[in-house]
């Protein structure tokens, strides 16, 4: 499943609409989910930390990084050290 972010949020978007997505992705996360982040700007590490936190919590670090992928993201490593932890890719 991809989700492009900029469509499903729309242009200007809040810290908070990443409590919309992650429910969102908890729905379908049976599913490979790709995130699309084309045309969005830098992520705030917030954002991202609010999105994916509960989904690491809930479903285990492992689970999560196999089966979200993200992709045009301009800030990959505020992604790696909010999922990864401290790791670097």
């Amino acid at each position: 499943m991809n989700i492009n972010v900029k469509e499903f949020l729309g242009e200007e978007f809040a810290i908070e609409d990443a409590i919309l997505l992650r429910d969102y992705i908890k729905q379908n996360l049976s599913e490979e989910i790709e995130l699309d982040f084309e045309g969005v700007g830098r992520i705030s590490t917030t954002f991202l930390y609010c999105l994916f936190t509960d989904l690491i919590y809930n479903s285990g670090r492992d689970y999560i990084i196999n089966h979200i992928n993200v992709k045009n993201l301009s800030n990959y490593r505020d992604y790696s050290r909010v999922v990864m932890g401290t790791t670097f890719i």
